[in-house]
């Protein structure tokens, strides 16, 4: 049973990996609306032709190109005091 009742929107992120994939499939078959991230446009608009007008896209890029340090001390830090 779903807390989120369709027609709502949901994020979904790196969408177009194989498993967020199917996922993708599966909430608009259900009536979603989904918004995806993808490391590229390229990427994005090959699943919009794929879903059509129910699925969205945002390019987020590759964070590890970005050097994001911070955020993954941060994710880090926040892992250990949720498990403590």
């Amino acid at each position: 049973m779903s807390s989120i009742k369709s027609p709502a929107k949901v994020l979904v992120t790196g969408a177009n990996g194989f498993i967020a994939t199917w996922i993708v499939k599966i909430l608009i078959d259900r009536g979603y609306s989904v918004v995806g991230t993808v490391r590229s446009a390229l990427k994005g608009t090959f699943m919009k032709q794929q879903f059509g007008d129910k699925f969205e896209f945002a390019v987020v890029g590759d964070l590890v190109v970005r050097r994001c340090v911070y955020f993954t001390n941060h994710f880090k830090q926040l892992i250990r005091r949720t498990l403590l």
